[in-house]
């Protein structure tokens, strides 16, 4: 529930702060007061109209309201959040005084907060007629709730298996040129034959080729040079000296020119132009994948797609399988589904029709179609009025089954919220307004409710009645108490100047609704 209410600098008010109750809230006063501009500005801290004021601030009441804020990410810390709009240069929206957006406002409002005003509401549209309806025959056959449950999973389940056997047979007419393709990458690479690190060793050998003829010219040089080393050791001997570190390295020079003579050897028999264009492949390898370990990897995931091809005619049959057997159970349970409904529907109807002659609208039918199937099964819920369809409705008509609709969704569920209602009455006969405070009042026990009215049997039935009333150039919102309540009626009755008998009058509807002073 709101529990506070702040604007500041909007066309009707310079500043207002009501600290507001849970109930029915009803707001009167003379034509031009204000108080549609306060109610557009309590529909702007919703997201669903523009802000009218230089600032709005409401706290919310965390409590009351069922919905996962952690979702929004907002932390539940305290018992409330605090929504506001700031309108300067542009219009800015905060959560927690934390920078938000009017989108995500919208979105986190709409679990809880509905306005009545015009048609085109979600209370009436087919899907959620069904979604109440089922809530209703639940309490009649227990076991519907399990069933459903049971046949929307299924179903969901059902169309991620055809999406998959349709990703499948577009796969299937490709299949020929997909499996040409990847035996084709496979062939090219293994014709290759890559190795890793064969690459680095290529580019060595290539070095050495180009340095080949340079090296055995130094080689003999080397070998004459070394022909010289037993003057070293007559000259040591000569002087009776020793040089360990001479020797030693000496025996392991000449093993290194052993072992690069070998390598020479090898080079005689290497192809120079196998090796160039070798390398020239690797290095075709590096470019398109990265590297020769990149290069295998690519070759065993094209392996797995050519399996995978020959597997796909496997597969699509069990796909089907897993198809026909799902069809066929979600069938079945959805003609359960079906005959449920059907069963109840009469017994939904005399409800609805309670309400309805309650608000002084036609006999109401509830009529269960078949339509194609869908995750809430093969049924169809539609009301009609009389002879009229919901779509060629008044919006007095209209708005009056929704609140109908409200009343038995609010039966069937603990869900609180808050309700926006703008001059609901205008236009209704008295019968008809009553009827419509008396739906209103029943439904303050689930939400709390804000109307403004020009009649009198909202005011004479709402748990708090405020006076919308101008203040010189602005307008001020009083909380009335009895005497007040009574004022206010009595000039709804007879006008301006406000006579005995109307004030006689307000007293009595107040006392008929449980009100004294």
């Amino acid at each position: 529930m709101i529990k506070r209410i702040l604007v500041h600098r909007s066309p009707a008010f310079e500043d207002i702060e009501l600290y507001m109750q849970n109930g029915f809230n009803v707001f009167s006063g003379a034509s031009g007061s204000g108080k549609s501009v306060f109610m557009e500005s309590l529909l702007a801290i919703f997201g669903i109209k523009e802000s009218n004021a230089d600032l709005i601030e409401a706290n919310i009441d965390l409590e009351s309201i069922d919905i996962d804020w952690a979702e929004y990410g907002i932390p539940q810390e305290d018992d409330e959040i605090v929504l506001s709009i700031l309108k300067k240069d542009k219009t800015r929206y905060f959560i927690n005084h934390t920078s938000s957006s009017k989108k995500k406002l919208n979105e986190i409002v709409s679990g809880f907060a509905r306005h009545i005003s015009i048609k085109g509401a979600e209370e009436l549209k087919p899907r959620n007629l069904l979604q109440i309806f089922d809530d209703f025959v639940c309490t009649k056959i227990p076991s519907h709730r399990t069933l459903l449950e049971t046949f929307r999973g299924d179903f969901r389940t059902l169309e991620e298996i055809k999406e998959n056997l349709a990703t499948l047979e577009s796969q299937e007419q490709n299949i020929a040129q997909l499996k040409e393709f990847a035996t084709f990458e496979i062939q090219k690479i293994e014709a290759i034959n890559p190795k890793e690190g064969e690459y680095e060793h290529l580019l060595e050998l290539k070095k050495m080729l180009s340095k080949q003829e340079k090296i055995k010219e130094m080689i003999g040089q080397v070998h004459q040079a070394l022909e010289m080393t037993p003057i070293f050791e007559n000259f040591l001997n000569l002087v009776d000296k020793q040089c360990p570190s001479l020797a030693e390295g000496l025996v392991e020079f000449e093993a290194l020119l052993e072992r690069e003579e070998e390598t020479l050897n090898d080079l005689d028999e290497v192809n120079p132009e196998e090796i160039l264009n070798k390398l020239s492949s690797l290095a075709e390898l590096n470019r398109r994948f990265g590297g020769i370990k990149e290069a295998l990897e690519y070759v065993k995931e094209q392996k797995q797609k050519l399996q995978d091809y020959e597997n796909l005619t496997f597969d699509k049959q069990n796909l089907q399988k897993q198809i026909a057997t799902l069809s066929q159970k979600c069938q079945e349970n959805a003609n359960i589904l079906h005959q449920n409904r059907e069963q109840c529907r009469e017994a939904f109807n005399e409800k609805l029709n309670a309400f309805a002659l309650e608000l002084r609208l036609n006999p109401s039918q509830t009529l269960i179609n078949k339509r194609a199937m869908n995750e809430q099964g093969e049924s169809e819920c539609q009301i009609t009025l009389g002879q009229s369809g919901i779509e060629v409705l008044s919006s007095g008509e209209y708005n009056r089954l929704r609140l109908a609709i409200m009343c038995i969704e609010a039966e069937l569920s603990d869900k609180k919220g808050i309700l926006v209602l703008d001059e609901i009455d205008a236009n209704l006969s008295g019968e008809e307004s009553e009827g419509v405070a008396k739906i209103l009042k029943r439904l303050s026990q689930s939400y709390q409710i804000f109307a403004i009215s020009h009649q009198t049997h909202m005011p004479s039935l709402a748990d708090w009645h405020y006076l919308v009333q101008k203040n010189g150039e602005k307008s001020k919102i009083i909380k009335l108490d009895y005497q007040g309540r009574v004022q206010e009626i009595a000039r709804i009755i007879s006008g301006a100047n406000v006579t005995p008998q109307a004030l006689e009058f307000a007293k009595g509807y107040l006392a008929q609704n449980g009100i004294e002073s």
